[in-house]
Parts: structure tokens; C-alpha cells; sequence
């Protein structure tokens, strides 16, 4: 789950702001924990959480 979070969190369409999170582990934690039970796509969890 890690590097699918990873992956999208580098992708051009993700604001420029969240890029370096990729390489945090501390965030991508928080995420992946966050994403248990989550119903929808990564991305749309990843949009959902950095838009609020």
C-alpha cells in the first residue's frame, strides 16, 4: 500500500507542495493507516484528504 501512496503523491496532477511527501515516512504512515477501510480508488482517498 505504501508504494501505491508513494506513487500517487508523485504524479504530475498532485500539487507540487505534496511531492516531497513521498519521501516521508512519518506521512506516509498517517495515510496508509488512514486508508484502512477507505472505500474508493487511492487517489481519490489522496484527494480527499489533502483537500481538507
Amino acid at each position: 500500500m505504501r508504494d501505491i501512496i508513494k506513487k500517487e503523491l508523485s504524479k504530475q496532477n498532485m500539487h507540487n507542495m505534496f511531492k516531497g511527501w513521498a519521501d516521508q515516512e512519518q506521512i506516509l504512515d498517517e495515510l496508509e493507516e488512514g486508508y484502512v477501510g477507505y472505500v474508493g480508488s487511492v487517489e481519490e482517498y489522496l484527494n480527499h484528504e489533502l483537500n481538507y
